[in-house]
């Protein structure tokens, strides 16, 4: 599922819960008037109003600054009498007020006049959805009450002291506090590193369902798919910038094999630093898995961007090391 294919889909549930509290709100003006007959001037008072100045500004527009001012006053007299009179029938006063699940955009989404941008609740719903469909497709049932450490060799010392099965242990425990304590994390990020098989997937979907669970929405996507974003970033023209501008702005992001995109001159480095720095700047976090060593990060990306994933300020590595862990399952 694509980003379009989700604003598609948002902006369409969006238009049905305007038509869902259209109806609400007129079924409530109808239990008013039924309550009270005399009450229904005042309640259909506004839009006629609107009407006869409408009519009054076509007739007269060089009155149009007069008028504006005459219609801006008798709604202001209209809306209080309307509210004492409800406020006098036992309801709250703002009963028959416009509902909305986010005052900020009203329901549409968007915010702003002339250039449109997404509104917060509509970037944070699309985030979701991404997170949803990309989990769907790897395995929401990834989380640390999963985590079996009995699974893991626990037979031979690792050259940091640990065996294979304290070391995952331990860097379960440091993803597992991550997710707890986000936002207010010691690090902005972490960097979960190891050769293939040894569970830095299940630990980045392990944060991301912990965050889910508590109510957050982390956007996650492959290091092929953030390629791609950048992709349609460098050569697709501003319309295709949005995902991107979404990766640079969202909350919290988790990046799954990075290292497994295309290097391309002139995209991969360039738009990787621009995406790290630009989120280190903005204080948003970031968990990234890759397979990767110290100095492949360092050969594949640069100096810049292997500055940036080994911040020790903001960024915490922790590596997986041992026997891959697919292999041990099948007596390997």
């Amino acid at each position: 599922m694509t980003r379009a294919d989700v604003v598609r889909a948002l902006n369409e549930e969006y238009a049905r819960l305007r038509d869902e509290n259209d109806r609400a709100r007129e079924a409530r003006i109808d239990e008013v008037i039924a309550a009270d007959p005399a009450i229904e001037p005042l309640v259909r008072g506004g839009a006629a109003l609107f009407q006869q100045k409408a009519r009054q500004l076509l007739m007269h527009p060089e009155r149009a600054e007069a008028l504006a001012k005459e219609t801006r006053e008798q709604v202001r007299a209209n809306d209080a009498a309307l509210r004492e009179r409800l406020k006098a029938l036992g309801y709250a006063e703002n009963h028959l007020d416009p509902i909305y699940r986010c005052p900020v955009c009203h329901d549409t989404g968007y915010v702003g006049t002339g250039v449109r941008e997404e509104c917060a609740c509509f970037r944070q719903r699309v985030s979701q959805r991404l997170y949803e469909a990309s989990a769907a497709e790897t395995d929401a049932l990834q989380t640390f009450e999963r985590f079996d450490a009995s699974i893991i060799p626990n037979d031979v010392k690792l050259d940091m002291g640990y065996t294979q099965r304290e070391l995952a242990t331990a860097v379960c425990r440091v993803c597992r506090d991550y997710a707890a304590q986000y936002p207010a994390t010691q690090k902005l990020g972490l960097v979960l590193m190891g050769q293939t098989g040894l569970g830095k997937t299940f630990l980045l979907n392990c944060v991301g369902n912990a965050l889910i669970a508590r109510g957050f929405a982390p956007v996650k996507l492959t290091g092929y798919r953030l390629y791609e974003a950048m992709r349609a970033a460098q050569f697709g023209g501003e319309d295709r910038r949005a995902e991107f501008n979404q990766l640079l702005s969202c909350d919290i992001l988790l990046i799954d094999d990075l290292g497994t995109e295309p290097v391309v001159q002139g995209v991969t480095r360039e738009y990787l630093f621009s995406l790290l720095n630009e989120r280190l700047v903005r204080r948003r976090h970031t968990v990234i898995a890759t397979n990767l060593s110290h100095a492949d990060l360092m050969a594949v990306y640069g100096e810049r961007v292997f500055s940036r994933l080994m911040d020790g300020m903001n960024m915490m590595p922790v590596e997986l090391k041992g026997k891959d862990l697919r292999l041990c399952a099948l007596g390997k």
